[in-house]
């Protein structure tokens, strides 16, 4: 009888290793995944950049942006891409090289938006007059600054209104980033002409 179980036993044992070795070597659901998109990747894209393109295939991050509250852009609901990124020339420049690769980490760095995209929409005048009462550019001084009606001069023609306005990205730093540009230039934290370098 010590035998016959010895013997069972053994089977047993050479079963469940068969069983083991047979579950190591199947194919598992994530090589399939990762040969599937070894396959999609070596697809060659046919594209070339319009005015009628559709963005968001990868542009993801700003697509999103126009739902997100948080975001500026959200704001600007009857807009398209070129309504703001109008330079044609520019665009198609920085999607000469377009790839699939690329598209992975596609960001917007190559183009601007040119002043009068925001002026088109935004009277300055008008924006001046609304944020008016604001104290988010105040110096150490006391004296606020209105950043919608900076005194016109050579160092503020360079300003633009991307200078702290970003359209795809949270809005929630903006007042910082606005002292940060004033702080670029205005590094004694004074925002009176003509009374650091005397």
């Amino acid at each position: 009888m010590n035998g016959v179980k010895a013997r069972m036993l053994g089977l047993a044992a050479v079963m469940m290793i068969l069983v083991v070795g047979m579950a190591a070597c199947a194919p598992k659901a994530s090589d399939q995944g990762a040969k599937a998109s070894q396959e999609n990747d070596s697809v060659a894209v046919d594209f070339a950049w319009s005015a009628d393109s559709d963005c968001s295939m990868c542009h993801t991050k700003e697509e999103s942006s126009q739902v997100d509250a948080t975001c500026l852009l959200s704001q600007h609901v009857d807009t398209t891409c070129v309504s703001c990124h109008i330079d044609e020339a520019a665009l198609t420049a920085s999607h000469d090289k377009a790839t699939p690769e690329k598209a992975v980490r596609a960001v917007l760095r190559d183009t601007s938006v040119d002043e009068a995209s925001c002026e088109s929409c935004h009277l300055r005048s008008e924006i001046a007059a609304a944020t008016a009462g604001l104290a988010v550019l105040t110096d150490k001084n006391g004296l606020v600054s209105n950043p919608h009606a900076l005194p016109e001069s050579d160092d503020h023609a360079s300003l633009s209104c991307s200078s702290c306005h970003q359209m795809h990205v949270s809005k929630a730093n903006l007042d910082k980033k606005a002292q940060r540009v004033c702080a670029s230039c205005h590094h004694a934290e004074v925002y009176e002409c003509y009374t650091c370098h005397n």
